[in-house]
């Protein structure tokens, strides 16, 4: 993997944590822009937008790795 490619996957990885974290505000509260205050609901709510994020790091992470694997990218 080349830096183009790397700074691309960090593009995508980022963007999406921004929609996911567009999503959660928007998740936080009701269609009539009051804040939710179930508790549970937010608690399950808050769980998902870990993973999504979760799943963007691990991205970010590989893709870090696929580039250190490429004998041409050793500093």
């Amino acid at each position: 993997m080349d830096t183009k490619s790397l700074s691309q996957t960090y593009f995508l990885a980022t963007a999406r944590i921004h929609n996911s974290a567009t999503s959660l505000y928007e998740s936080l509260h009701d269609e009539g822009g009051k804040p939710r205050i179930d508790a549970e609901r937010l608690h399950n709510t808050i769980r998902k937008y870990k993973r999504d994020i979760d799943m963007e790091f691990d991205m970010i992470r590989a893709a870090l790795l696929e580039y250190y694997d490429d004998d041409v990218n050793i500093p």
